[in-house]
């Protein structure tokens, strides 16, 4: 921002006074907690769009694991990202984790590796990492070649940390030397996809700095490469050259490929190209609550919007009217009347439109995909601490949860006790004092716990019969249900295999409600039951006593048998952990993990007498590790942790023993 000229004084994290770290929780704590969006005007200096004006819209993610949402929420409507890295620290465990994230969203990607100025940088290690750990090639745009200088090797030029700039012509022996490596790998890299760099690298030639641009931009949007570029952002840096390779090498809204959906009545595929006068399409990523009302972010996919505008909600085709629609810079708003194919905007006046909810033209509908919300892990219970905060809480839950759907708050029906599930300490943390600064609802919250879950450990097949008759009509439903093991992650599957109209088929869908009921309540622990494949197989109905209903009670039950006979056992997240530590404390630390049930994965040395170990451990293991840490490596240990799914408790079925609770677990916000 402070290069484009749209601030005039660059801030700093620590002080508190980052644009983007709008919020007083964040600038706190100095972290970011939720994404900001802004824009900025640009111009590149060089390459295929030099001279050309453009207009990036950037949004800023958080980093911290607990913070997911927001940046899955993020990445489902960005064009193309950019990952910070730490130069000292490389490919980190949460790195990994957002670049899938990117990759599942076919989102092109550059890297930016920060702070190589740094005690401890080491460029070389980083490219190792981005090559080992996210399995795709980088490609060195920029090279450190002494502690104040940057080589850029596209272009053949030494950019120097006090400004001044030297070209391929006028550099030293040592410098040309570093160049023509840098240049030969990138070739090398390059001709593996580009017919001209190829001809130039079998001529033993350099291809010109266009050819290799272009080289690279195609590389990057079909994601075969990695740009990397590196600088120092607390010292300005490298900042230039970075927006000037998002102009070059990350695709514009015309570059990506056209939206898909589908048409809500027939479910016929459909697809919007990015163009003003196609019909309107638009993704609701993000809604924020401030004293205005209810703020919604979109991503305009394709059409245009004005003040005043009549939308459909997608899927349910409701009908919502657009207020007021701003341009968004940090927690500044810039007013606008109209808003165009590609654009991101915050709109007012929408009352219903929550996340991942699609807004089109009333008269040529879409549906677009969903966006996923990740599952929370970490539960607590949360208690009002006055009459007035008990009477407030319902209303700022309910504010809170509309802007953050992967919070989840429900009243345990036997205890009486709220509940508040979130991705992890951090994050309930900050959704309390959210309650209380933004919300003046005061609350104690309780010891975190694991959100465990239930599945069976081997197939099985059982028939019921519901009958209940006490005079007039009564109730009656046969049903006959297959339960196997499902794929790790994939919830209740139903199927339904009935043949000769031995079920009639409108009561088959009250069947599947009742067998998610089931699944929701638990089974033997009291813990949602997941990764479960169901099969209707047959049944019975009565001419006058079948109805919904008793088919609802009969796959309810009959799924609770069919666990029960499956073998539930109790399934436990698991979390990846990534510690880097002096090499003298490597043992400790190996040690202290084995006494957590961890598994040690990987030890890489790092520069300076430090390694990093890569480890996989139960969640409920880590809640106090990172002060254990401290405690044991003087402070010098750091750790990262990021969910790593779950699998089952050893030695543990749930009739046998481990956690239990009696409480339904059906989280109904």
């Amino acid at each position: 921002m402070y290069c484009a000229g749209r601030i005039h004084k660059t801030g700093e994290v620590h002080e508190g006074t980052a644009v983007l770290d709008f919020d007083p929780i964040e600038q706190k704590r100095g972290i970011t907690i939720n994404a900001a969006a802004t824009s900025v005007g640009w111009s590149p200096s060089w390459g295929l769009y030099a001279g050309q004006p453009h207009r990036v819209q950037i949004v800023d993610t958080p980093g911290h694991v607990d913070f997911t949402i927001e940046v899955e929420r993020s990445l489902r409507v960005l064009d193309g990202a950019v990952f910070v890295l730490d130069a000292a620290s490389g490919v980190e465990c949460q790195s990994e984790t957002v670049f899938h994230q990117a990759e599942r969203h076919g989102v092109p990607s550059l890297a930016f590796v920060n702070k190589i100025d740094k005690p401890g940088a080491d460029f070389d290690m980083c490219l190792r990492d981005i090559r080992e750990r996210l399995g795709i090639e980088p490609v060195a745009l920029h090279v450190p070649i002494s502690g104040s200088e940057l080589l850029d090797v596209v272009q053949g030029v030494v950019l120097r940390f006090d400004g001044r700039a030297v070209l391929v012509s006028e550099m030293t022996a040592a410098h040309r030397a570093a160049f023509d490596t840098a240049r030969a790998s990138m070739m090398e890299t390059l001709a593996s996809f580009d017919e001209d760099v190829l001809a130039s690298y079998c001529h033993g030639l350099s291809a010109d700095a266009r050819t290799l641009a272009r080289a690279i931009r195609a590389g990057a949007l079909a994601r075969r490469i990695l740009p990397v570029a590196c600088g120092s952002a607390l010292k300005n840096v490298g900042i230039p050259p970075l927006l000037d390779a998002i102009v070059n090498y990350l695709p514009n809204p015309i570059d990506v490929p056209d939206v898909s959906g589908t048409h809500p009545s027939s479910g016929a595929s459909l697809t919007r190209r990015a163009d003003d006068r196609e019909p309107f399409a638009a993704l609701a990523f993000k809604t924020v609550f401030d004293r205005a009302g209810y703020l919604t972010y979109l991503r305009i996919y394709s059409g245009t919007l004005s003040t005043g505008d009549g939308l459909r909600l997608g899927r349910s085709g409701a009908r919502e009217r657009v207020g007021r629609i701003f341009r968004p810079h940090a927690d500044q708003r810039e007013e606008v009347r109209m808003a165009y194919a590609g654009d991101i905007v915050a709109v007012t006046g929408l009352r219903d439109v929550r996340t991942g909810e699609t807004l089109c033209a009333a008269d040529d509908p879409i549906v677009l995909e969903r966006i996923d919300t990740p599952a929370p892990v970490v539960e607590v219970t949360i208690e009002p601490k006055t009459a007035d905060d008990r009477e407030r809480l319902p209303t700022a839950l309910g504010r809170m949860l509309f802007q953050d759907p992967s919070l989840l708050a429900w009243v345990d029906p036997e205890s009486g006790e709220m509940r508040l599930a979130g991705m992890g300490s951090l994050h309930l943390d900050v959704t309390v004092t959210r309650l209380r600064e933004d919300h003046r609802v005061a609350v104690s919250m309780g010891r975190p716990e694991v959100a465990y879950r239930e599945t069976i450990a081997h197939a099985a097949r059982v028939a019921y019969r519901h009958v209940k008759q006490h005079g007039g009509q009564g109730q009656f439903a046969c049903v006959t249900l297959a339960v196997a093991p499902g794929a790790r992650g994939s919830g209740i599957t139903f199927s339904d295999e009935t043949a000769g109209g031995c079920i009639p088929r409108e009561y088959v869908p009250a069947v599947e409600k009742g067998v998610r009921a089931a699944a929701a309540r638990g089974i033997v622990a009291g813990y949602p039951v997941v990764d479960v494949a169901v099969t209707l197989l047959d049944g019975e109905t009565h001419v006058k006593d079948s109805n919904a209903a008793a088919f609802e009670f009969a796959g309810s039950l009959a799924f609770q048998k069919a666990c029960a006979e499956g073998g539930a056992v109790l399934l436990e997240p698991y979390a990846a952990l990534e510690i880097a530590v002096p090499e003298m404390h490597a043992g400790d630390v190996i040690g202290d993990l084995g006494a957590r049930r961890g598994v040690v994965q990987r030890l890489v040395p790092r520069g300076g007498h430090s390694v990093v170990v890569s480890a996989r451990l139960p969640l409920a293991e880590t809640f106090d590790y990172v002060t254990r840490l401290r405690g044991f490596t003087q402070g010098r240990g750091t750790a990262s942790t990021r969910p790593d799914g779950y699998e089952v408790m050893p030695s543990t079925r749930c009739a046998e023993g481990g956690p239990k609770r009696t409480r339904a677990s059906h989280r109904t916000p």
